[in-house]
């Protein structure tokens, strides 16, 4: 199950928070975007152009514009995540 709430949207920059329950894995995700996620809670795999990393709380990952990722949570997790540009398609 997911959860977003945006937190701010203004000028370019976007942060949402994200609350993930144990064993959620996401889809293979692609935008034009440039992501941070800051791990506030849990623990998380992210999976970044092949390249798998396990993050804890106060860990970041920097994800670049039109890079492959995804996400699987070892423990349920809340991630902040800050977008540039605007993501218009979560403000929907």
């Amino acid at each position: 199950m997911v959860n977003r709430e945006i937190l701010n949207a203004n000028g370019t920059l976007m942060l949402v928070k994200v609350e993930l329950v144990k064993g959620f894995e996401g889809d293979i995700d692609q935008h034009p975007h440039e992501q941070l996620s800051y791990i506030e809670k849990g623990i998380v795999e992210f999976e970044v152009d092949g390249k798998k990393d396990i993050l804890k709380q106060g860990d970041v990952q920097y994800i670049p514009s039109n890079v492959v990722h995804r996400v699987k949570v070892i423990e349920e997790c809340v991630i902040l995540d800050v977008f540039t540009p605007l993501r218009e398609d979560l403000l929907k």
